[in-house]
């Protein structure tokens, strides 16, 4: 693989639980060290109270909100050769699909480094990580991937209780949880569909 000579970091955006000062901390030491092989660094980030977005850890920083028009943009002015977005969480990792799937990597010519698109998108999908771990024969709790409230209600009363219910694109566990009962049920779906960017969740008997 060719040495690249200019690297996108995209950070976390707004600190929530599960996506803090860990990531702020990751993405700084990822700057240093690429600084140190001699690459200049171009940093996206939404948060300015943020140690990576001082002016000595990357060449070029960006306070701008994370969305796919601004990263393209960036992308059009700067001209990275690569995207590191494991470094900024679920907001870096939903980018990373979602810039890939715009077609703007592919327009730009830019590589996604870190972990590969394929394996972001099994992690990420409930249902691409349920087909993943029975296609390796993995033992699993009894589930089902729905995008509707009815959908859960019915696998709810085909599963019995108590279930967890984990909305897709949300590995920090945003919007999910567990129901005891059909009430408790209802909420945490609708609040998952909700958190979810893809209006997806897994129930899973608990």
């Amino acid at each position: 693989m060719d040495k690249l000579s200019k690297v996108l970091v995209i950070g976390s955006g707004p600190i929530v639980i599960g996506q803090a000062a860990e990531f702020d901390y990751a993405g700084t030491q990822a700057c240093k060290s690429l600084r140190e092989e001699g690459v200049s660094i171009v940093l996206v980030n939404s948060n300015p109270a943020t140690i990576m977005t001082d002016q000595d850890v990357a060449d070029k920083v960006y306070i701008e909100p994370l969305t796919v028009p601004v990263l393209e943009r960036v992308i059009a002015q700067e001209r990275p050769e690569g995207i590191l977005p494991t470094l900024g969480g679920q907001t870096g990792l939903n980018l990373a699909v979602e810039l890939a799937d715009a077609g703007v990597l592919e327009k730009f010519g830019v590589r996604l480094l870190g972990t590969p698109l394929e394996s972001i998108k099994n992690a990420e999908d409930r249902k691409l990580f349920h087909d993943l771990l029975t296609k390796i024969g993995e033992p699993q709790p009894p589930s089902e991937v729905v995008s509707s409230v009815k959908e859960a209600k019915d696998v709810a009363s085909e599963l019995g209780f108590p279930l967890v219910v984990r909305p897709g694109y949300t590995l920090g566990g945003t919007g999910g949880g567990f129901a005891n009962n059909m009430e408790e049920f209802i909420d945490i779906a609708n609040s998952g569909i909700s958190a979810s960017p893809v209006g997806q969740i897994l129930v899973e008997r608990s």
